[in-house]
């Protein structure tokens, strides 16, 4: 069973990273390393950073990553970013980074799954979407545009085997697995039954 995740950036310059990440959004350092570069010189090749419970660790390409690193820095759309989820406050950190200067790629916005989300990109192209969940979302009824929807559920027990069945069938069409597929279904129908 995994205990955590973390955010994994490498990036040209970690001390450019660490000064956009704890100047502009607040970020606070938890640990660095820095090491010495050719011409003597100290430079930061490290950075684990933390806001709330979302973590980043930053770092500079290894040699053997140069090539791969310098390939995807060329790519106009990285379709490369961190989707942070928030408890409360996204209006009021939006302004935050609006006030600071960080480019803001998508104001806020309501999303269809419930949430509310604005986008911005860090300096190295990184996007950034900060979300928070919308109190007054209620589930769709239909689940995800299949023929089970809230009214299949009326008298039923939450294990079901048919309409269980039904739902982890439609979802494997999609290619998810059988255990995801099962999980999700029985997530959906207990929304139901609070």
């Amino acid at each position: 069973m995994m205990k955590s995740g973390t955010t994994f950036l490498v990036v040209e310059s970690v001390e450019k990273a660490v000064k956009f990440y704890t100047e502009k959004l607040a970020f606070d350092i938890v640990e660095l390393a820095t090491e010495k570069n050719s011409g003597e010189k100290e430079q930061v090749t490290y950075a684990h950073l933390r806001k709330g419970k979302c973590y980043l660790m930053l770092r500079t390409p290894h040699i053997e990553e140069l090539a791969e690193f310098s390939f995807i820095k060329r790519c106009a759309s990285r379709s490369v970013g961190i989707f942070v989820e928030m408890k409360k406050g996204l209006e009021k950190y939006f302004k935050k980074c609006e006030q600071k200067g960080v480019i803001i790629i998508q104001s806020i916005k309501n999303e269809d799954w419930g949430y509310k989300t604005f986008a911005i990109k860090d300096p190295f192209g990184l996007k950034l979407v900060f979300t928070q969940k919308l109190e007054d979302f209620k589930t769709p009824e239909n689940f995800l545009h299949s023929d089970v929807n809230k009214d299949s559920l009326t008298g039923i027990k939450e294990q079901d085997d048919s309409i269980l069945e039904r739902m982890i069938k439609y979802l494997k069409t999609l290619g998810i697995l059988r255990r995801a597929s099962k999980k999700y279904s029985k997530k959906w129908i207990k929304s139901f039954k609070k």
